[in-house]
């Protein structure tokens, strides 16, 4: 499960260097089809930050997570808590403002399907450390 866990990490990941850098290079193109008017430097500069730079550094936790087992439990439960937080602010909308429309739905879909995930993932590896630490350990030459 540590596998599957570290590679997940690794894909969500990749996902969010390729938002973060898509947007970066082209912020306009990366947010026409959210329907965004981008129409000053400081909405640039917003776009940028939360779009470009957030999601780089979201990426960055997530490979951290992946390459360090000590901090993989911590780095799911982080992506359970932002996606689901970005899936509760899509939901909050449904219910006062009704259907966003296909693109925001499928980016609830998949933000859904990516809490639930990381959710169950983080839930196993927390029981499987909980578990290791429960075993009393051996020790060569008996005990004293």
């Amino acid at each position: 499960m540590n596998r599957l866990a570290q590679a997940f990490l690794v894909l969500c990941a990749l996902v969010f260097f390729a938002i973060g850098a898509n947007t970066f290079a082209n912020p306009l193109a990366a947010m026409s089809p959210l329907d965004l008017a981008i129409n000053s430097p400081r909405a640039l500069n917003e776009i940028r930050a939360n779009y470009g730079g957030l999601q780089i550094g979201i990426g960055l936790v997530l490979i951290w997570g992946a390459v360090s087992r000590g901090f993989r439990s911590q780095a799911l439960l982080v992506q359970t808590l932002l996606m689901g937080g970005l899936a509760f602010g899509r939901l909050v909308h449904w219910l006062q403002d009704g259907n966003p429309g296909e693109f925001n739905n499928l980016l609830l879909g998949v933000e859904l399907g990516v809490t639930v995930a990381s959710l169950v993932l983080w839930a196993v590896l927390r029981r499987a450390q909980h578990e290791v630490r429960r075993v009393p350990s051996t020790r060569a030459g008996g005990s004293r």
